[in-house]
């Protein structure tokens, strides 16, 4: 892993997220960390022509105060390593789909929900964009969640299209990274979505992890994301895996009520796996 982004509005969530990638340095081989912002949100949409000069403000800014941040960051992170300072006006959806890639980011790190409920709503939505749109894994820190060495990971699975859509690179590259103990979770309530296909998931990834000597687990719950929630806790997790589809779990996790129950009743960041899209189109 050669490349994190760390996406920041300057809260006090996204500080706390960005506390948490530096400290992550030192367990992940990271060559070069970046701080992004993006000021897009402060430029008028009915722009008077000043507004040319007022990008240029904004966006010293915004390079000041990363800097700042990387200040405090540099103890915090691995030594040696690279840490730059990234302030643009693009939307955050683009950012996120475009302008991540140009920077060949392997993972993007941010924070997820704040204390005001206004922070709560604008970081929540931008977590539910990121998740939805990123072809590079995500990490979504809850407000309240500090750094220590991750050794055992949760991946929730939905047992749905594996063998098209599941991005075992991805999850392989990141289990050897970490070296964590992974713990397989499906969370279904009196096997409602038991079917004909069933099987057939439960058998692709059983050989798909063999190697990863991960452990599995069948949860009877009537709500997924409490499911996974009081599993994770239960099993002293260190962080949940997840991978976001439009129509399927585990998509409800992102919704507001159930964003502000993850940061705010675990304290564990939630890892998001894109969709491996090439080979579900193969």
């Amino acid at each position: 892993m050669k490349t994190v982004i760390l996406a920041t509005d300057f809260s006090e969530a996204a500080f706390n997220a960005a506390q948490y990638a530096a400290s992550l340095t030192r367990q992940i081989p990271v060559e070069r960390l970046v701080l992004y912002h993006s000021y897009y949100s402060m430029i008028a949409t009915d722009t008077p022509p000043t507004d040319i000069e007022l990008g240029s403000i904004l966006r010293e800014d915004s390079i000041r105060k990363l800097n700042e941040m990387k200040s405090y960051l540099i103890p915090l992170a691995q030594a040696g390593i690279t840490i730059d300072c990234l302030a643009d006006m693009f939307p955050f959806q683009e950012a996120v789909s475009v302008n991540f890639l140009k920077e060949k980011a392997d993972l993007v790190v941010m924070g997820i929900t704040g204390k005001s409920k206004i922070k709560e709503r604008i970081m929540g939505s931008q977590a539910v964009m990121a998740a939805k749109r990123t072809t590079i894994p995500l990490l979504l820190i809850p407000f309240d969640a500090t750094y220590k060495k991750i050794k055992k990971v949760v991946f929730a699975w939905d047992m749905m299209d594996s063998e098209r859509t599941f991005p075992r690179k991805m999850l392989k590259d990141a289990l050897q990274i970490l070296n964590a103990e992974l713990l397989v979770l499906n969370v279904d309530h009196n096997n409602k979505s038991f079917d004909e296909d069933t099987i057939r998931e439960q058998k692709f990834m059983h050989q798909i992890l063999e190697a990863e000597d991960a452990k599995f687990f069948y949860g009877n719950h009537p709500d997924a994301a409490r499911g996974i929630i009081d599993f994770a806790e239960r099993q002293q997790a260190d962080l949940v895996m997840v991978i976001p589809r439009k129509k399927a779990f585990p998509e409800n996790l992102f919704k507001k009520r159930i964003t502000k129950r993850l940061a705010f009743n675990i304290k564990i960041p939630l890892f998001i796996l894109p969709e491996d899209k090439n080979q579900a189109q193969d």
